[in-house]
């Protein structure tokens, strides 16, 4: 979903939606404080769950010259793999260590090392284009309009803020935080 997408569900739960308005509202003040507000209430679901990304690096086998070649880490919230494969795609062991923001990947064989990670997400700002995509998974990204929500309304004394904060945290207890569910393997034998 991009960020206009969601921002139009955000003016529609505020009641300020306006199709035929450039910005899809007509209220300024919700207009002005929409990616600061998007911008806080997008950082703190990132926390639960980002959309993985995959960096792969190509290293070159040298046997005359071993040792370790000195590669960037991708800027990751939290790295979940780092495996190696061969020309054919196949898993393979691979000696590295990461050091600071560096990976060393030994060079003593042909490798492909591929690191599954969760990135760090740019802040959203005024500067945020509306053709972003968001990076968070769908379940998060259809709470994010109910935290905008809330967050604006919670220093204007004239609208209740309590609803859409109740709705917020009523949505975010009953995500699933695994992407896997439980699973079983079942052979013929005694029990």
């Amino acid at each position: 979903m991009t960020y206009l997408q969601n921002k139009k569900i955000f003016f529609s739960l505020i009641d300020e939606y306006a199709p035929n308005n450039n910005y899809f509202t007509d209220d300024d003040d919700a207009r002005i404080k929409c990616a600061l507000l998007y911008s806080t209430a997008y950082q703190e679901l990132s926390e639960y769950r980002t959309k993985k990304e995959i960096q792969e690096y190509s290293i070159t086998g040298d046997p005359e010259h071993l040792g370790f070649l000195k590669r960037n880490l991708p800027t990751a919230y939290l790295i979940h793999s780092i495996v190696g494969m061969d020309e054919n795609n196949n898993f393979i062991p691979v000696k590295y260590k990461i050091l600071g923001e560096f990976i060393y990947i030994s060079n003593e064989k042909d490798v492909k090392v591929v690191i599954e990670y969760e990135p760090y997400l740019e802040p959203i700002t005024q500067d945020t284009p509306d053709s972003y995509e968001l990076k968070i998974d769908q379940d998060l990204q259809m709470i994010l309009p109910y935290k905008a929500a809330a967050d604006l309304f919670k220093t204007d004394p004239g609208e209740n803020y309590a609803a859409f904060e109740k709705e917020y945290q009523r949505r975010l207890a009953n995500i699933r935080t695994s992407k896997f569910g439980i699973s079983a393997n079942i052979s013929e034998g005694e029990f």
